[in-house]
Order: C-alpha cells, then sequence, then structure tokens
C-alpha cells in the first residue's frame, strides 16, 4: 500500500476556487493508492470535490488549523505534535511539501524524525518574493504587516528545508540556482504539468485586421497587466485580461483614464477545464511580468499554437525557447511587437508552429512520468 502524505501551498478550497482543480496533481500516473493532504486551516473543501486531484487515490484532507500565533507562541509546538502524531499513524511512504516556507519546516521536520523521504517543490524564488513588493513600491500599509511576517518566516525556514530535502524539484532551471544557493543537495527541473491534447487546436490565426490578444495571470503588481494595457493604445483589437486580483479596479481605472477601455475585457476566473477555449479564440498571447517562477500559461499557449510576446525575463525566456518574441518590459516594446505580428501573418504562423513544436516536447504527459520517475527512486531508496 503505497500512500503519499501532502503539505499543499494553499488550502484545497482555494485551489477549488480559483477553479485550478487539476486530474492527478497530487499522484502522478496513480501511483499512489492513498494520498493524505496536511492543510494548515481551520475550514476545508469536501475531499469528493477535489478528488481527481489524488486521481484513483483515496484522498483524505486533515484541516489541522494555523500553526503560528502571536497571541499564543506555544501553538507552533503543539500543531506540530498533532501533525507528527497524524503522519505517524498514516505512515507514508513519502511527503511532499509545496513550498519551503511553514508548510515545508513542518513537513521535513516531520519526514525527518519519522525517517520519511521528504520532496519540496520550488514554484518560486523566495528572495525574489521578498524583495520585489518594496523594491517596486507595491505594497499597500495594511499588507505591510503580512509581507514582514513572510519575511521573517521564509528566511527561518527554507534554508533549514531546501538543505534536509532529500528532493528539491524546481520547476524551473532558472530555479535550481536558488535552491542551490540555500543548500539543496539534489535537484530536479520538472515542468508544470501541461497537456498539450487539452489546448491543441487545427489552425493558427492569420487574421490582421482586428487582434485577439489574450494574457492569463493573477491581476497583481507582479504580472504587471498595466504595460499591456497602454500596448493596445495605438492596436486596432481587444486584449481579453483573464485572472482576478487585487488590481483589478485599478486596473479598469486605467483604462478608462487612457480612453480605451473598449479594447480591453476582463474575465475573472474560469474553470481549468474550460480555459482551452479562451487560447483558441486568440490571434496573439502576451506576458508583462516583473518576475516569475514558472508561469504556466506561457506554455498553454504554446501548446495552443500561438504566437507570444514576453518581456525579458528568466523563466519566461527559458520557457519560450526561441519560438517566441522577447521584448524589453514596456509598452512601446509591446505596442511594436503587436504591429509587427499583425502585419505579418507568416511569422505569425512560423512562431505558432514552433512554439506547438516545443510544447510537444514538455507536454504534461512527459513531466507527469518523471515526476512517477523521482517517486519511484525516492521509495525505493528508502
Amino acid at each position: 500500500m503505497k500512500k503519499l502524505v501532502v503539505f499543499p501551498n494553499d488550502p484545497l478550497l482555494a485551489y477549488y476556487k480559483k477553479g485550478e482543480i487539476k486530474t492527478r496533481y497530487f499522484n502522478p500516473k496513480n501511483f499512489f493508492n492513498e494520498v493524505h493532504i496536511i492543510s494548515l486551516t481551520d475550514k476545508e473543501i469536501d475531499s469528493g470535490k477535489v478528488q481527481v486531484m489524488a486521481g484513483s487515490a483515496k484522498l483524505k484532507i486533515y484541516p489541522v488549523g494555523r500553526v503560528l500565533s502571536i497571541k499564543n507562541p506555544f501553538l507552533f509546538f503543539k500543531k506540530y505534535k498533532q501533525i507528527l502524531e497524524i503522519i505517524k499513524n498514516i505512515n507514508p511512504c513519502a511527503i511532499r511539501a509545496y513550498n519551503p516556507e511553514i508548510n515545508g519546516f513542518i513537513a521535513t521536520k516531520c519526514a525527518k524524525t519519522l525517517n520519511i523521504p521528504i520532496i519540496i517543490s520550488l514554484h518560486g524564488d523566495f528572495s525574489e518574493m521578498r524583495n520585489f513588493p518594496l523594491r517596486y513600491r507595491f505594497i499597500k500599509l495594511k499588507e505591510l504587516k503580512n509581507h514582514l511576517s513572510f519575511i521573517i518566516i521564509s528566511k527561518l525556514t527554507e534554508k533549514y528545508c531546501l538543505q534536509n530535502a532529500n528532493l528539491v524539484i524546481c520547476v524551473s532551471k532558472f530555479l535550481t540556482k536558488y535552491a542551490q544557493k540555500y543548500g539543496a543537495k539534489k535537484t530536479e527541473v520538472i515542468y508544470n504539468r501541461v497537456y498539450f491534447e487539452q489546448f491543441k487546436k487545427s489552425f493558427i490565426s492569420t487574421n490582421n485586421k482586428k487582434l485577439n490578444i489574450l494574457t492569463v495571470g493573477r491581476l497583481e503588481p507582479q504580472k504587471n497587466q498595466q504595460t499591456l494595457i497602454r500596448a493596445m493604445q495605438n492596436i486596432n483589437g481587444e486584449l481579453t485580461i483573464l485572472g482576478n486580483g487585487r488590481s483589478k479596479e485599478a486596473l479598469k481605472k486605467l483604462s478608462m483614464t487612457l480612453c480605451i477601455e473598449n479594447k480591453i475585457k476582463f474575465i475573472s476566473s474560469v474553470n481549468n477545464n474550460e480555459i482551452q477555449k479562451f487560447y483558441w479564440k486568440a490571434d496573439i498571447f502576451a506576458i508583462a511580468s516583473l518576475w516569475e517562477g514558472f508561469c504556466i500559461p506561457v506554455l498553454e499557449a504554446m501548446a495552443t499554437g500561438l504566437p507570444i510576446v514576453v518581456s525579458n525575463k528568466e523563466p519566461l525566456v527559458e520557457v519560450l525557447g526561441n519560438t517566441g518574441i522577447v521584448v524589453e518590459n514596456n509598452p512601446k516594446d509591446f505596442t511594436e511587437a503587436f504591429l509587427k505580428l499583425q502585419k505579418n501573418p507568416k511569422l505569425r504562423k512560423e512562431l505558432g508552429e514552433k512554439a506547438k513544436e516545443r510544447a510537444i516536447k514538455l507536454d504534461g504527459e512527459i513531466m507527469e512520468e518523471r515526476e512517477l520517475n523521482v517517486y519511484k527512486k525516492l521509495i525505493e531508496k528508502k
């Protein structure tokens, strides 16, 4: 009986609300018979609504509540003992944590105590995440407390997690430098899973009149959608912004200030199993992020066969390879790239085909198989 304990990045309820319920996300190729989720929240979703994330395995969720409290400094030790006892009773063959913060710290501590192999997943560079809001002054006073808490906790936990993990899975080559800087002994690059079959379409648009440009991502300062909105001022077309977040009202206000609100379309959220329909309607895909850990939408656009324009940031350039257009992160350069693609349908088709070919090499089936092999090797060594 193969059992896996998972410490997810967020409560599963948050995955559900965002429409990010992905088949076998926690159980590659249905390798495990049981998947047990340790969720650091008081209230969780019914397991039946997220069962697909565990594939064919039996799924059980343990909402253990918050583990940190300024008012009660002893809460952590109480919760740690509770979680340790839960894991001891499960007796898993592996533990997986999806960040090196407090989730990963508890997971690693339990794994070392019980002599269970531990995998830490890296989806972002925490040093960049700590510095970004302060560097770009994108943090509000009411958010400062939470950000300072993140800075302190992550600095206390990340080194311990990365040094003691049996394996650190990085979602891009770019992140391996960060992992190794903090002492990771063994790293493996496995891109986030995007399945080509879900996104492929039979033709690539050569429309050279009114362009349909798509961008997908959280509406946060990091994603920098305002650059794309400004780039639309001299474009005959429409920009669809798919995502939700705290920047939404500011972005809407910007489009009205520029008098181009008729060119900007906002869509808050879409279920993962329907998101491909928006890519199919697009002529061009664009991302203007200031930093990323991976950026799944770029790979989704590649699988669709769209010509892609991205800001000159890693790992966007790494994922895209030589299959798209890389520009400096300003409205002028994005506008020029859009106009270039609008005037040259042949180039759009050529870039779309190259992107699709690269997406096939990075297909979710390949990544899922790679993840399966990681678990097999880890468990065999136990």
